[in-house]
């Protein structure tokens, strides 16, 4: 890899950038191999600046969020990952609208608009997202998603070009919201709907002791593993081939929802993905349904 493009990165973000840095400290699942650099940037125009030095070396990057539904293989990431801060990770409200920096936290999010009497975003309390992975990825829970609420999108292109978007221009589906190719969300702007605080809080709260009660939020895992199959769960599909508590390594699918995978510790991000893979063909040998997976997988 480049030397000069690692002094020139060192140069401008200083302790900021981390070389060859495992990417298990990074991840939810604690699994992964050594980025070439874990960068933190604080603004639009070091996001920018990286992205179009990344461009000139032809090196890859990518996002991190906060490390959930992720899956960085055991030899590592050969490129940039890149941990939005600073003024990209503020929030503030503007009426009943949420600015929000990509690398805000979810779960932040969702605890100060309620406290301010805003509905819309009770569904995602214990969610363990970036507000910019939760665009990206169009994140939702109980009926509800980002995208209904996303009136607009602050990109940036690969070429270090900042653009806005409105949400309606970006088309989404299931789990999933059309990008430009290699953006990233520097910020969004949720539309919400004032509602008394206490009903927001309460709805918030229950919400949040429903995942607790039905997910294994104690265990190193990275979210659900599998979207849903039209029609039907893909917990319950797993479950149903009798594959909950099966173990490869240290990975195992959860006995607390089978949509899980926990690192019960020492897993190897090859144990995962071996074990996705092997849930995925004994419910296709049980039921004729492909499991497709939630989870992004890099350098594997």
């Amino acid at each position: 890899m480049s030397v000069e493009l690692k002094k020139l990165i060192q140069a401008r973000l200083g302790a900021r950038a981390r070389f060859d840095e495992p990417m298990s400290r990074h991840t939810t699942w604690g699994v992964g191999g050594p980025a070439w650099c874990l960068a933190r940037v604080n603004s639009a125009a070091e996001a920018a600046w990286l992205l179009a030095a990344c461009g000139e070396a032809g090196l890859a990057y990518k996002p991190l969020g906060r490390g959930s539904n992720l899956l960085v293989g055991d030899a590592g990431f050969s490129g940039v990952m890149i941990r939005l801060g600073g003024e990209l990770g503020k929030l503030a409200l503007e009426g009943d609208t949420l600015l929000a920096g990509g690398g805000a936290p979810l779960p932040g999010a969702v605890r100060l608009v309620a406290r301010q009497g805003l509905a819309g975003l009770e569904w995602a309390a214990g969610i363990p997202a970036s507000l910019g992975g939760a665009v990206a990825t169009n994140a939702g829970a109980h009926g509800g998603d980002m995208a209904e609420l996303t009136s607009g999108v602050s990109l940036l292109l690969p070429g270090g070009e900042m653009i806005e978007a409105a949400g309606k221009d970006l088309p989404s589906g299931y789990r999933r919201r059309v990008l430009p190719a290699g953006a990233l969300v520097l910020g969004a702007r949720l539309k919400l709907s004032p509602t008394m605080p206490a009903e927001v809080e309460r709805r918030r709260k229950a919400l949040l002791q429903l995942r607790r009660l039905r997910q294994p939020l104690a265990a190193r895992t990275a979210g659900s593993v599998f979207k849903n199959p039209e029609g039907d769960h893909a917990g319950r599909l797993i479950e149903a081939a009798g594959l909950k508590g099966l173990a490869v390594g240290g990975a195992v699918v959860s006995r607390v929802h089978a949509n899980f995978i926990e690192n019960r510790g020492g897993a190897s991000a090859a144990d995962i993905l071996s074990l996705i893979n092997t849930v995925v063909l004994k419910v296709m040998d049980a039921f004729s349904v492909r499991l497709e997976p939630e989870v992004e997988v890099v350098g594997v």
